[in-house]
């Protein structure tokens, strides 16, 4: 007998740099069990902090065996987990099954920018349907609300946002009429109708950007010597000269005394 599962939203990853451990799923209504190695050389336990959703758990920290509850998370919500612990040790998922959700459902991508959202499937049914959410102040409202196409082999869809000024932040429901669903991933956009300006044109210590935003400085051969995310640039240190600046696709000069 064939049959096919698919892990739906799941990702466990462990980032060195960060001593973080990152789990994303689906709460079934089940507790997860997590490992907390108490570490004799600094007398504490493994883990630090733990984050579900954003929000800091009241789990007891000092247990060699955390179990993490889900407290005001509804059944088939979407869980993301963050735990924060020392470098000189490793915190284990138990169950790790417990939020992971089996279907033959799955969003295979999502890409948005400033006018267009764009989301693929796989194995969506034609009675299901896809609700866009927005987060609006400290709720999330429905925006939209799209047929799903029922092509088990995949399908394209489309949402035309009408993005406020600043961060926003949506997500996607597929929904199926017997009351299951499914969220996407959260998408940002941040959405500025105003282009981003600087000064001075004759700098001699920092550049002022208008607000914070992506930027490149390139050299007179168009070599990018400088580039990151800030309001307020430091060039102390380039040598005097013409110079380019990128700035969220727009390019103007500089000088450098």
């Amino acid at each position: 007998m064939k049959y096919l599962s698919i892990i739906w939203f799941v990702l466990i990853a462990q980032l060195s740099w960060a001593q973080q451990l990152h789990m994303t799923g689906v709460y079934k209504g089940e507790s997860l069990y997590i490992k907390n190695p108490y570490v004799v050389a600094t007398n504490s336990f493994c883990i630090q902090s733990i984050h579900v959703n954003g929000q800091e758990s009241k789990a007891n920290l000092k247990l060699t065996a955390i179990s993490l509850h889900f407290d005001g998370v509804k059944e088939y919500a979407p869980v993301n987990i963050k735990i924060n612990h020392a470098d000189s040790c490793q915190p284990k998922i138990v169950n790790p099954e417990a939020i992971l959700y089996y279907s033959s459902f799955k969003f295979d991508s999502l890409v948005m920018n400033d006018s267009i959202l764009h989301w693929y499937t796989k194995g969506d049914r034609r009675e299901g349907q896809f609700i866009i959410e927005q987060l609006k102040t400290d709720r999330w409202d429905e925006v939209m609300t799209v047929r799903a196409k029922g092509r088990f082999d995949g399908a394209a869809y489309v949402y035309f946002p009408e993005h406020n000024d600043g961060g926003n932040k949506y997500r996607i429901r597929y929904e199926l009429p017997n009351g299951r669903y499914l969220y996407s991933e959260e998408l940002e956009y941040y959405h500025y109708p105003d282009g981003v300006t600087f000064s001075p044109k004759v700098v001699t210590d920092y550049m002022y950007l208008s607000r914070e935003a992506r930027f490149e400085i390139m050299n007179a051969n168009g070599e990018v010597i400088l580039q990151g995310t800030a309001k307020k640039i430091p060039l102390k240190r380039l040598n005097p000269g013409d110079y380019t600046i990128l700035l969220e696709g727009d390019l103007d000069t500089f000088v450098k005394k």
